[in-house]
């Protein structure tokens, strides 16, 4: 049995692929999947509490929902504030189980004919429009989504087994962190060939005999990376990756001091060779050189005092980076006074070594003096 997750999974890694739906080993816990199922419960829960009472928007019952994590928290509220159902709204769904055969034709969800499955955020029609919406929880947003496979696989299934008579539709990614959609408009007829491409994705999974793993920027987030024998490279016993007991615990413990003593010899060689010849390539990143702006810590910190903030609030800031000043105001829900601060620089860029994704690596260029220095 086939979805979008799968697909997706298999072509990040199709060894974590095998392990996962194959070999059945269950995924560790993740922060990112935890947060986007607890997003979608929370969502899902107060839709239909919408839809029973005939309401476009209840604060009073949003509010009153917790969680235990800052970021659903803060995402959160920022969703209930500025989401209300559209007042014109026929045949809504959330959350939509649809299933089908290897014929393609629509089947129950849970039958043994099932051959692909996928679930629906929330769909509704507008007359002959049908819009089909999906939550997103990650921390970037594309600047287009026209074609992402996930909503034509969505629309296709909705036009095949739900709304056939639609004369349009509206695709939809709606970003929970920025409170802001990117969609597209298509014709039925611009889904025809979605089968077929879902069928040259899936014959590849079922030619590949020996699911190779492909390191890169998801093998934090696999969920199976104690068991991938790519990690068993590293030379350290299976044991010591998830140790069971205060034995294995201790030994774990003694090879992380190892292995950090190492990582600075490995590290140091690196650094030396992509300042020399360039970006070294690791799967969907590269290792190589970024530059990071210092901020003039006095006149940041006097900017947040003027803004209202406490100074005990400041004190954690005093490292004065821009990725922690953001995560810093973010969790203080003091986004306003990012502005303000932003262009207080210092001095020039400070180069830093570390794996980026490939596109995101920059291509200044520095003297050896200066690395030197």
């Amino acid at each position: 049995m086939y979805s979008i997750s799968r697909i997706g999974l298999y072509e990040r890694c199709p060894w974590a692929y095998k392990a996962a739906y194959l070999d059945k080993i269950p995924r560790e816990e993740n922060e990112a999947r935890d947060t986007g199922l607890e997003l979608h419960g929370l969502i899902q829960s107060y839709l239909n509490r919408l839809f029973s009472l005939n309401l476009q928007t209840d604060w009073i019952w949003a509010e009153a929902q917790s969680s235990s994590s800052e970021d659903v928290s803060w995402i959160w509220e920022k969703f209930y504030q500025i989401f209300s159902l559209p007042a014109i709204m026929e045949y809504p769904g959330v959350e939509r189980k649809l299933a089908f055969s290897r014929s393609w034709e629509p089947c129950d969800y849970f039958a043994s004919e099932a051959f692909f499955r996928m679930v629906i955020d929330f769909h509704f029609r507008q007359n002959n429009l049908a819009v089909v919406r999906d939550w997103k929880s990650s921390r970037l947003m594309p600047v287009t989504v026209d074609k992402d496979l996930q909503l034509l696989t969505y629309a296709w299934g909705l036009y095949r087994a739900v709304y056939p008579d639609a004369q349009e539709f509206l695709l939809e990614l709606y970003f929970l962190r920025f409170g802001r959609t990117r969609g597209f408009l298509l014709k039925p007829e611009d889904l025809e060939d979605v089968p077929k491409k879902l069928e040259e994705k899936i014959a590849k999974i079922e030619a590949d005999r020996k699911f190779e793993p492909r390191p890169g920027s998801f093998c934090g987030m696999c969920g199976v990376a104690a068991h991938c024998p790519h990690v068993a490279l590293s030379l350290v016993p299976r044991e010591l990756i998830a140790p069971a007991t205060f034995e294995d615990v201790q030994k774990a413990a003694e090879q992380l001091l190892a292995i950090r003593a190492m990582a600075k010899t490995i590290t140091s060689r690196l650094k030396n060779w992509a300042f020399i010849n360039g970006p070294i390539p690791v799967g969907d990143q590269v290792y190589g050189p970024s530059f990071i702006d210092t901020l003039d810590s006095k006149q940041v910190v006097q900017v947040l005092l003027d803004g209202g903030l406490e100074r005990e609030d400041i004190w954690p800031l005093l490292s004065v980076q821009k990725t922690s000043l953001k995560s810093t105001l973010k969790k203080l829900k003091r986004r306003d006074l990012l502005d303000s601060v932003m262009f207080l620089t210092v001095g020039d860029p400070e180069m830093r070594f570390d794996f980026k994704k490939a596109e995101s690596v920059s291509d200044r260029k520095s003297e050896p003096k200066q690395m030197a220095a």
